[in-house]
């Protein structure tokens, strides 16, 4: 690896870029780092893997990537590894789901889950994301108030179909195999809801880091996740 691989930095479908801002801007003095914004896709009609992908692809241009998903997007890291052709070195997933190729987040997700969302969805759509729960724990995920705003304001109501759409099958990761066939993959655990995901990707023998930490770690407490990420691209350039 001569050169400094791109770092693409992919937010959940549910929020907005401004979750990883922090981390890129840590990370920005040692890579190129891109977040490429997946605003609005899920609010509107789908296909959403396909449109993900096109999203990330459109901006990628360099011959050397690593892929970073948080949250919802990990589900979606092979497709977007497949659009951007062999150019994807690495892929780590922070607090997020693994890839499910023929499910949909339905699927994958406790029967309790899809009740309380459909509870809520009206003329096929979900409120946003912040109103799901009662607003002091949005409060206690980001205590400082300006960073909260900038959080809300890319909020947007979410299409049911979203979470109805199974996961693409793709070259880069198959239903029958269950792990990566192009580049070596990692996993940072950072709260408690994740630790089934955690363990699957342990189980995989993937690398596995948890940190004592909650799942907007990415936003408020950067330094963590941008040396674990560092970590992670100094490991590929020595294999």
């Amino acid at each position: 690896m001569p050169h400094a691989p791109l770092l693409i930095l992919v937010h959940s479908p549910l929020v907005g870029p401004a979750t990883w801002q922090p981390v890129a801007r840590l990370l920005h003095g040692r890579y190129d780092v891109l977040v490429p914004s997946l605003h609005g896709i899920a609010a509107g009609p789908g296909p959403y893997a396909h449109r993900f992908a096109e999203a990330v692809a459109r901006n990628a241009h360099r011959d050397e990537t690593v892929l970073v998903g948080h949250s919802g997007a990990g589900a979606y890291l092979p497709v977007i590894a497949d659009a951007l052709d062999e150019r994807v070195i690495g892929t780590a997933f922070v607090d997020a789901q693994l890839p499910r190729p023929g499910l949909s987040d339905f699927d994958a997700s406790p029967p309790e889950f899809r009740e309380a969302l459909i509870a809520m969805t009206h003329d096929g759509m979900l409120p946003p994301w912040d109103q799901w729960f009662p607003q002091e724990v949005v409060t206690e995920l980001i205590p400082q108030a300006a960073q909260r705003e900038a959080f809300l304001a890319e909020l947007h109501p979410i299409a049911l179909a979203y979470f109805q759409e199974p996961a693409p099958e793709t070259a880069s990761w198959s239903a029958t195999q269950h792990s990566t066939q192009r580049t070596p993959c990692t996993y940072l655990q950072l709260s408690e809801g994740y630790q089934r995901q955690a363990d699957r990707a342990e189980a995989l023998g993937w690398p596995t880091t948890r940190l004592a930490a909650d799942h907007l770690a990415v936003l408020t407490d950067p330094e963590p996740i941008a040396d674990f990420l560092s970590e992670f691209v100094e490991d590929l350039a020595n294999k």
